[in-house]
């Protein structure tokens, strides 16, 4: 399971990485040709495309990493296995939360399936639409597999990479 996630890690952020480069360069690019006087219609929509599965395949990266926002001050203060409770409760909250995400974003993909975007008629919006479900699943995986650390583990430093 480790390696999987290991490969699943590399494969998001590489592809996240490219998303970054990719909707700053395209939007350079509609720039500059917009001030020469040839205005490209595509680049606003590869831009969105490219922020959409940016923006949520890099929220999976920073939760497995641990870099998401934390605040602690009372937490951590409490005893060890009420702060594991607190802990346990508050994945609970993040997994229903994420779950109702995922069947949120699997309508939202039925709903737009047939809405191109205005850039590129051959593209359907389900490619930015489709960005919620497959990030939130990510993050409901990652969230399972932080859950059952924390379950298993007596050590306090899983407890603070919440």
């Amino acid at each position: 399971m480790k390696k999987f996630f290991k490969i699943l890690n590399k494969a998001e952020l590489a592809i996240t990485m490219t998303c970054v480069v990719g909707f700053t360069s395209v939007l350079m690019l509609g720039a500059v040709v917009r001030l020469v006087g040839h205005p490209l219609n595509w680049c606003n929509d590869v831009a969105l495309l490219m922020l959409a599965w940016t923006t949520f395949l890099g929220g999976d990266v920073a939760f497995r990493a641990g870099r998401m926002v934390n605040v602690d001050i009372l937490i951590s203060r409490l005893p060890l296995g009420f702060q594991k409770a607190v802990a346990i409760a508050v994945y609970a909250v993040l997994l229903f939360m994420m779950f109702m995400m995922i069947r949120q974003g699997i309508r939202l993909c039925a709903n737009v399936g047939k809405r191109t975007l205005e850039g590129l008629p051959f593209l359907s919006y389900v490619w930015v639409a489709a960005s919620v479900p497959t990030g939130f699943s990510l993050m409901f995986l990652t969230a399972v597999k932080r859950l059952h650390d924390l379950m298993v583990s007596t050590d306090s430093t899983v407890i603070s990479k919440m």
